[in-house]
């Protein structure tokens, strides 16, 4: 069985995507699936290659998918795929309607607004969009994957912690791209603070990351400014960490899975109603929309305090996140792809 993957990571469309689907492939293959990954362009391919996953580059515009449409189908023909998983927030519902006609899809829809002709789609998060979905397929052949136990995270993240104390240091990640300086002004916010003496902050610097230059001069004048950049090991931190800084998207059901206290903001649309509807739930603390909050790095700091200075807190927060989460989503997903293919 073979399973393709259509989907872009740039400097726009934020790696998660990317890493979902590698999530679901790693999984995949560990059930005997072969996996490729189809891609517009050469960009993000290192975290293929360094997985040992196959890719082809079509050669089209990310944002123009329309135009790719008979690109895409010699390529599932040429590749003889079994399934196609479609994770982009480009797509039409002709464009999936077609492709359909060649391959099964699986579509990661994550905003539920529109009907797919398609065999499944998957909508694990459960915020934006209708939440109950399941009413607009009624009468179609279309499954659905629903809800945050199909949330498609890599193998490390279905490790739970020990119940080991953690250290004083704080997880600072922010995205591929980090537009806004999220990491650098939290830094700069924290770094002289009293409060804070004694604690290492953790920086993951993406791969796109337009400022890294900036936190290598913080982190040159502060030994307690650590940067990691194309780690690997990312939960190993989310596990020793006291508490964390995240924008939204997948990397906060890492942190869940992890049970990491988190302060929670969004950087772009799509983000917006996962982490406030998770801050409303009491299971992070979200402070609001990097776009709106001038002064955001000052709200977030008073959130981290919130967390580093109450044991207590920190404990009720972990058990919301633990509950959430188990970190086996890619697994039922592959599950559920295999089952199809008998």
């Amino acid at each position: 069985m073979i399973v393709g993957f259509r989907v872009d990571a740039n400097e726009i469309v934020a790696t998660g995507h990317l890493m979902r689907c590698i999530a679901m492939a790693e999984a995949c293959r560990r059930r005997g699936m072969q996996c490729i990954f189809l891609l517009a362009e050469e960009k993000e391919t290192k975290r293929l290659l360094e997985r040992n996953f196959p890719y082809r580059i079509l050669n089209t515009k990310w944002d123009d998918m329309e135009s790719e449409r008979t690109i895409l189908r010699r390529a599932i023909e040429e590749e003889h795929l079994n399934w196609l998983v479609v994770d982009s927030y480009q797509i039409t519902p002709l464009y999936l309607a077609d492709m359909e006609r060649f391959v099964p899809v699986l579509y990661m829809d994550d905003f539920r607004q529109e009907v797919y002709a398609v065999s499944a789609v998957l909508q694990y998060i459960p915020y934006g969009g209708d939440a109950e979905i399941g009413y607009r397929y009624q009468g179609t052949n279309t499954e659905i994957l629903a809800g945050l136990s199909y949330a498609p995270l890599r193998e490390e993240f279905a490790v739970h912690p020990t119940g080991e104390e953690r250290g004083k240091s704080i997880l600072i990640t922010t995205g591929g791209t980090d537009t806004y300086n999220i990491a650098g002004r939290v830094l700069e916010c924290c770094q002289y603070k009293k409060s804070f003496e004694g604690y290492t902050f953790h920086v993951m610097i993406g791969s796109m990351n337009q400022h890294e230059e900036k936190l290598l001069e913080l982190s040159r004048k502060n030994p307690q400014i650590v940067l990691h950049r194309n780690i690997s090991n990312i939960s190993d931190y989310m596990h020793r960490c006291e508490a964390a800084v995240s924008a939204g998207g997948t990397t906060l059901l890492e942190l869940c899975a992890c049970q990491i206290p988190t302060v929670c903001f969004s950087f772009v649309e799509n983000q917006k109603a996962f982490a406030r509807g998770m801050g409303k739930d009491g299971v992070v603390r979200y402070v609001g929309d990097a776009r709106e909050c001038v002064h955001l790095e000052t709200a977030i700091c008073e959130q981290l305090l919130y967390f580093t200075e109450n044991a207590d807190h920190r404990r009720t927060y972990a058990g919301r996140m633990g509950k959430l989460v188990d970190g086996k989503g890619a697994g039922r997903i592959a599950d559920w792809l295999l089952q199809k293919s008998v």
